[in-house]
């Protein structure tokens, strides 16, 4: 892990970047959708206001005519009618006499010079005039025309067009600096974070990250914190065990040069002599063919115990140690051959039938192999006693001797072969544990193994089971050394 570090894509948009975006693109979107019903909207309004004015001036006008002819002073009137529309902000009167002519006419309020052209082609409606008759006493007058001028309402609309969007705008950029304000402050751990994984993609797991914004981002970040923690202790663990092994590796080198000289050593000497009998014997006058057989027996035999300890360390180097043989076999064959050296000893075995997989029957095996050449090593055992229990979801396995206990200042398990085993057996899931016992005095190895595909057992209801089992292997062994 010391050479990883996060792919960042410098040309990719960050978080905020594409926050801000995609604000952007809705607010617009917004605006857009606002300005298309403002629009609409407002034409209706227009149309309604301008037909609505229209109306009420038509209304005016058949009023005037009905009027008219009880008038005393008529053009009078109709003067004042026209003067009665100035200001208006949508009618414009125009009196026309017979030949088309213009008599007289409004004149309307003007509050449009700042309306663009683009709006009122886009808003006003088609100009139309309407044209109503007077009647013969309005002469030379003869009709009053209604012109509808549509500007003045399109610079109400305007303007409230342009106030509509000023403030929607307006909250648009509030909503937008506010979202902005809060994103900035939420993302901001992000920063921390990311460093932070970068440390420890480069094998530092002291970096912590100090739980700051919103929950979410405090429970990353504690989450973070959490992680660091359990990565610093792994790899302490790590370590640990890569130096154990390396002295297990040391203790290995070691009794596999005790067993070569203790055992094979010998037998090699015991060649060696009987071969330099045989050419001392060869050499004289008159060889003596008897010695020579006798001592070419002899290196026979020592030939053949050579190759059966050869056999025999070559088979505890071996990987697969029960290949072929069952766990059962494999421990009968094991325990056999101790028996063999060490004759005062009497092994007492408790092992079931059965097929547990190849990795737990190799790592069983060694582990019991482990705990009876420590006693056999350490102390003076009377009886060794290994029992073996399937249950549930796990394989148990205790090793209890009657050697005397630990000797010294030595605590349980201080040995590297069985710190070894331990590690082993911890990292298949399992526990194993040495411990003194009393009666008869010497010592316990026991430990369990889950097995693969099969419920497991919590480790905690395990090991007590062992011991009450041990118990009786206690007792076994008191009956052993009294039939001795």
């Amino acid at each position: 892990m010391a050479g990883w570090r996060p792919r960042i894509d410098v040309n990719a948009m960050s978080l905020k970047a594409r926050l801000a975006s995609t604000l952007a693109s809705a607010f617009v979107a917004i605006l857009v959708i606002g300005a298309v019903l403002t629009f609409f909207q407002a034409r209706d309004n227009i149309r309604a206001e301008l037909e609505a004015a229209r109306s009420v001036a038509s209304n005016r006008v058949a009023q005037l005519v009905a009027e008219l002819p009880a008038s005393r002073d008529v053009q009078g009137k109709l003067a004042g009618f026209v003067r009665t529309f100035n200001g208006d902000r949508r009618v414009k009167i125009v009196l026309i006499d017979s030949v088309g002519v213009i008599r007289d006419q409004s004149v309307m309020a003007k509050g449009f010079s700042a309306l663009p052209d683009w709006f009122v082609a886009l808003l006003a409606p088609d100009p139309t005039v309407t044209v109503m008759p007077l009647t013969t006493v309005s002469a030379p007058i003869t009709s009053a025309a209604i012109i509808v001028d549509p500007r003045n309402e399109l610079a109400d609309a305007w303007f409230d067009l342009l106030t509509a969007l000023g403030l929607l705008v307006l909250f648009l950029a509030i909503a937008f600096g506010a979202i902005w304000v809060v994103a900035d402050r939420a993302l901001r751990p992000l920063g921390a974070i990311h460093e932070a994984f970068v440390r420890i993609g480069g094998g530092d797991y002291s970096a912590k990250v100090e739980p700051d914004g919103p929950p979410e981002m405090q429970e990353l970040a504690e989450g973070l914190n959490a992680m660091t923690d359990r990565l610093a202790v792994i790899s302490s663990r790590n370590r640990n065990l890569s130096d154990r092994l390396l002295h297990l590796e040391d203790e290995e080198r070691a009794e596999l040069a005790r067993d070569l000289h203790d055992d094979v050593g010998p037998l090699l000497f015991a060649i060696d002599v009987d071969a330099s009998g045989i050419r001392r014997v060869a050499r004289t006058q008159t060889p003596d063919y008897a010695a020579i057989a006798d001592r070419a027996d002899a290196i026979v035999s020592a030939a053949h115990a050579a190759r059966k300890e050869l056999k025999r360390i070559l088979g505890n180097l071996r990987p697969g140690a029960t290949s072929g043989l069952g766990l059962k076999g494999a421990i009968e064959e094991m325990v056999a051959d101790l028996q063999s050296r060490h004759p005062g000893v009497d092994v007492v075995l408790d092992v079931p039938e059965g097929d547990f997989g190849a990795t737990i029957e190799t790592l069983i095996y060694r582990a019991v192999r482990e705990a009876v050449t420590n006693a056999l090593r350490h102390a003076r055992p009377a009886t060794i006693f290994v029992r073996i229990e399937e249950h549930p979801g796990a394989l148990d396995f205790s090793v209890t001797d009657d050697g005397g206990g630990f000797a010294g200042p030595r605590q349980p398990g201080g040995g590297f072969g069985l710190v070894g085993m331990s590690e082993r057996i911890e990292a298949a899931g399992g526990r194993m544990r040495a411990e003194e016992v009393h009666v008869p005095k010497g010592v316990r190895v026991r430990g369990t193994v889950p097995l693969a595909g099969r419920s497991p057992r919590r480790q905690e209801e395990t090991l007590p089971r062992i011991g009450l089992d041990d118990a009786a292997a206690s007792a076994a062994m008191a009956y052993a050394k009294d039939e001795q």
